[in-house]
């Protein structure tokens, strides 16, 4: 029978007074079930706020328990805040101590340029045939094939997206006066790595080749020496490119420049258009009379040299007077646990202090205290009176334990520190924590070796601290057991609960079926009753 027909036949409302019996049995106890279930969801979240607490808390602790926190070292550099000369980073191998350091030469790459009036043209055709250039800087080396046609744009292109480019950048440079520069800068630094460029294709210029077959070998020994002429003084320690006598030893002979480096004219750079296979420019003035020796730097027909000054240098430092090179600003190995790194030159001498890291450890303390301080508000707004948790044995047995651990001596009995209080961390009337910055400066510099053991060694408060949390983290810790319990009490209610609507709706459906009957009985007599009415009124 559909919703709302019960009662039809009788002209009873049936239909809500079956309503009204299944809600007088169901309602009271579905809303007991359904509290019990908010309970305990109530319970999980609260549990759940605190799990992360306390792995907060451990985590924190975790920090505290590295004996390597206590071993770092500090690198303090007397420079101005936005005009750093060097950067240091150290570990636990430097040396505590002062050192006196200069930074009098910064390592640099090289550069190579055309003379003017070699190129006019971004649409100079520098190959009329198939040709490869080798470019060269130290050990590092990569090599493109030059297509003939080549304009000196497309080269410039094609060398800048050659995937085998170890830092080559090419450039084009107008003058403004007819004059266009080709420049190639290496960010390959360190002596003896300047950029080269080499025309690594079989050599077919005729004057070249004459010119080979014409020469003959001349030794050094035959060459007698001029009478008169000194030999020049040497300084070992001055090497090409450097700008001053970092060993401020005397005199310095002038730098021997290297074999692409040529402080001259254009006039006395050998002009390319000798080639036998050279043409003609073209009518709009483009120039096709090139070869590829016009972007080389090897070569009696090279086009490009290295200008005085832009050869590729070391980095120059000087540490306690001792003179250190290197091929980059960066000197890993020059004093053992300190990497330093030349930013910038010095004009006096920049004092730098190695000592432990006390800030660190410092920041550590302070996390420590501010995540304990946390949790223990937490375990305070949880287990407060009405609180879900209130009365809850685990977050009472842990709040009890973790103030018996911090009030404990740790470490050496007989030491400058048995506790962390004795390092400036403080207690008030609630159990929260803080830190007495200037007793614990005064700690650190009474006994910073001492502090390691009572905080992480095998007696030290965070071992203690970790063993101790450990029984309440992790899979098997009592947190995550508690919740498992808790959820397996939310897992049973919802079943009773089931099983309990269940029996409602069975109920409902036989007190349906009983009044279904009933009515249709008062149907019947209602028919009878009506059919006896007339009957008699006809009498």
């Amino acid at each position: 029978m559909s919703v709302g027909s019960l009662g039809a036949g009788s002209g009873m409302d049936l239909e809500s007074l079956v309503k009204k019996m299944v809600s007088a049995q169901r309602d009271a106890k579905v809303k007991l079930y359904q509290d019990k279930l908010n309970g305990y969801e109530a319970e999980l979240s609260a549990l759940g706020k605190v799990g992360s607490a306390i792995d907060s808390f451990k985590s924190s602790v975790d920090t505290l328990n590295d004996e390597t926190l206590f071993t770092g070292r500090d690198a303090k550099i007397a420079q101005a805040e936005g005009e750093e000369v060097m950067s240091i980073s150290t570990d636990n191998t430097a040396s505590n101590g002062s050192y006196a350091i200069d930074i009098n030469q910064l390592a640099k790459g090289s550069r190579v340029m055309s003379a003017p009036g070699l190129f006019s043209s971004a649409d100079d055709v520098i190959t009329q045939k198939d040709a490869d250039l080798t470019f060269q800087a130290g050990d590092n080396e990569f090599t493109i094939n030059v297509k003939a046609g080549t304009t000196l744009s497309e080269l410039r292109n094609q060398i800048n997206t050659s995937e085998d480019n170890f830092g080559v950048s090419a450039n084009l440079v107008d003058d403004g006066n007819g004059n266009l520069f080709f420049t190639a800068t290496s960010a390959i630094e360190g002596s003896g790595n300047s950029l080269k460029i080499i025309n690594s294709s079989p050599i077919t210029n005729e004057a070249e080749t004459l010119n080979e077959d014409s020469s003959e070998e001349v030794v050094a020994d035959d060459i007698e020496e001029p009478e008169g002429i000194a030999e020049a003084e040497v300084d070992e320690l001055d090497l090409p490119g450097d700008d001053v006598d970092f060993a401020n030893d005397g005199p310095i002979p002038e730098d021997e420049v290297e074999e692409e480096s040529v402080d001259t004219s254009a006039d006395e750079i050998a002009d390319p258009s000798v080639d036998s296979d050279l043409g003609q420019d073209s009518a709009d003035g483009v120039n096709t009379g090139l070869t590829l020796d016009s972007i080389s730097t090897e070569g009696v027909f090279a086009g490009l040299y290295t200008p005085l000054g832009d050869e590729a240098r070391d980095a120059v430092i000087t540490v306690d007077g001792i003179q250190i090179r290197n091929s980059s600003n960066t000197f890993d190995e020059a004093v053992a646990g300190l990497s330093i790194e030349a930013l910038d030159l010095t004009d006096k001498t920049t004092r730098v202090d190695i000592s432990y890291d006390q800030k660190t450890v410092k920041e550590a303390i302070d996390e420590f205290i501010s995540s304990y301080n946390e949790l223990l508000d937490l375990f305070q707004a949880s287990t407060d009176k009405g609180a879900v948790l209130n009365g809850n044995s685990m977050i009472r047995n842990l709040q009890s334990s973790l103030s018996t651990q911090l009030m404990s001596s740790h470490g050496k009995t007989t030491g400058t520190f048995t506790s962390i209080f004795d390092l400036g961390v403080k207690m008030d009337n609630n159990g929260r924590l803080s830190l007495n910055s200037t007793k614990f400066n005064s700690a650190m510099d009474r006994g910073f070796s001492e502090i390691a053991p009572l905080i992480a060694g095998d007696d030290g408060l965070a071992t203690s601290l970790e063993n101790l949390l450990d029984n309440y983290t992790g899979s098997g810790g009592m947190t995550n057991t508690l919740k498992d319990s808790v959820r397996d009490s939310i897992d049973n209610t919802e079943e009773t609960l089931e099983a309990y609507e269940d029996r409602m709706a069975r109920y409902e459906e036989s007190l349906r079926d009983k009044f279904t009957g009933l009515d249709s009985r008062l149907a019947n007599m209602n028919a009878q009753g009506g059919y006896l009415n007339s009957v008699l009124a006809k009498m």
